[in-house]
């Protein structure tokens, strides 16, 4: 009779070692579950942020790349004039002698 007990004994324990070990387990897998998410969370947050940014970014260079092109026509028109006023200056200079 002591040896059924002591027997049924190793036999709750060796359950219960087994039951906490495996619900041990999925806590954490649980946990790393959780914790693989708010840093996968945090990543796509930030990859968003960068991406808004570069989008951003990317309209400005557009504004900019007009701004050039029109300061680049204006620099042209103006060259066409002072090229016409050197021209002028110099036929007044020459008649003017």
């Amino acid at each position: 009779m002591t040896i059924e007990i002591t027997v049924l004994i190793s036999v709750i324990s060796v359950s219960a070692a087994i039951f906490f070990g495996i619900k041990n387990a999925k806590k954490t897998d649980t946990d790393s579950v959780k914790e693989d998410a708010r840093k996968n969370a945090e990543i796509i947050f930030k990859l968003d942020e960068s991406i808004s940014m570069l989008r951003a970014m990317q309209e400005d260079m557009k504004e900019m790349g007009s701004r050039v092109s029109k300061n680049e026509k204006d620099t042209e028109l103006l060259a066409m004039r002072v090229a016409e006023l050197d021209k002028r200056v110099t036929r007044l200079e020459n008649d003017e002698t």
